[in-house]
């Protein structure tokens, strides 16, 4: 039995000692300024074998960090030879996610352990990071590439989601300039149900040489410019003021991809936020006019094939009862366009003709 013991413990500490060998070689590859192919296959052997001999959490931090940086060390070893295809596939979504999520956990380990390790030079490479992709996406929206500045957008709000929602907001706006209301459709609903919608806050000041208001990344970075004296007069405003406009253009998105329950669902829930704002009242008004409009589309054939049916009794009294299930299967959305606006002409002459068509007289009374 001590035999058995013993040569557990043996095992045990021969498996410590590999993987603190095992860290030590590739932070000196992830340090190096050149980095050969040698290198990198010594990099990628030692981390594969890292994921499965690290037992301390000290361990697993380190080596799930080395893993995730793996693509970041092939782009180095490649030095001025990378290309911008090089770039684009490395800093794809899921890798932007996972690399964001990787530096703030190491951060955090090394903040409660008290050893710094990485994290001064992750936290100016987090600042760098961020800074070039939004110079991208600036760059793709100038030069009118909306559906490029959208991604770019999306990518550092996926890179860092705890302080780039605007960037997520940016993205949506942007995927609907660019005519892409599916992708439109996507990025509305995931601001829509994002915690920075829920909980943001805007952060502004007056400039005082141009007298306009503009919006700062974090009240420490209002603070600076107060101080500085080029600024004045800060506001905090909550970002859920503006779930209405979202709701609004969700529904409008989902109105234009022939979604009209959930544009129905998504109108009645701004509406309960506003419910005498002009704009949605319009939008919801079109919605359920638009759509009993279209549940008419055959009444030009009916009435034609009607009247030259006159003759033909069995298939008149067929026709007349499949333009009146027609204009049955439309009054609820009439009805509901009527309730929303009942002063619009149309909706009125409209509605009263098909109570009168389906035989429902003391309502077609009531529309005047």
């Amino acid at each position: 039995m001590k035999k058995l013991v013993l040569s557990a413990t043996l095992l045990l500490s021969v498996a410590t000692f590999a993987q603190k060998d095992e860290l030590k070689t590739l932070k000196k590859i992830y340090a190096k300024e050149t980095i050969s192919e040698k290198d990198l296959e010594t990099y990628k052997s030692t981390s594969d074998a890292l994921q499965t001999l690290a037992t301390e959490e000290a361990d697993k931090v380190y080596a799930k960090f080395y893993k995730v940086m793996y693509p970041t060390v092939v782009l180095a070893s490649k030095g001025d030879k990378a290309t911008i295809q090089d770039q684009m596939k490395l800093y794809n979504p899921e890798f932007i996610k996972e690399y964001g999520t990787v530096i703030d956990e190491t951060i955090e380990f090394e903040k409660k352990s008290g050893k710094k390790v990485y994290t001064d030079e992750l936290i100016l490479e987090k600042a760098d990071f961020k800074q070039g992709i939004n110079t991208l996406a600036l760059s793709l929206n100038s030069a009118s590439k909306f559906k490029e500045a959208s991604a770019a957008f999306y990518s550092l709000y996926t890179f860092d989601p705890k302080n780039e929602g605007k960037s997520l907001q940016n993205a949506a706006i942007l995927a609907v300039q660019a005519n892409d209301y599916k992708l439109g459709q996507k990025l509305y609903e995931e601001l829509n149900n994002s915690d920075y919608l829920k909980n943001g806050v805007i952060y502004t000041a007056i400039n005082k040489a141009s007298g306009s208001e503009e919006e700062f990344n974090s009240k420490e970075e209002r603070s600076k410019y107060i101080s500085l004296g080029t600024h004045e007069k800060p506001k905090d405003s909550k970002v859920s003021a503006n779930k209405s406009e979202v709701l609004r253009i969700l529904s409008i998105l989902y109105t234009q991809n022939g979604e009209l329950a959930k544009a129905k669902e998504t109108y009645a829930e701004a509406r309960k936020l506003l419910p005498n704002d002009e704009e949605l009242k319009t939008g919801e008004f079109n919605l359920y006019f638009n759509e009993g409009y279209a549940g008419l589309k055959e009444e030009d054939r009916l009435v034609a094939e009607i009247n030259a049916s006159t003759s033909d009794i069995k298939k008149y009294n067929k026709l007349m009862d499949e333009r009146k299930a027609m204009f049955q299967k439309t009054i609820p959305s009439f009805e509901k366009a009527y309730s929303i606006n009942p002063t619009d002409a149309n909706t009125k002459s409209i509605l009263k003709m098909a109570y009168e068509i389906t035989g429902q007289v003391e309502k077609a009374k009531t529309i005047n």
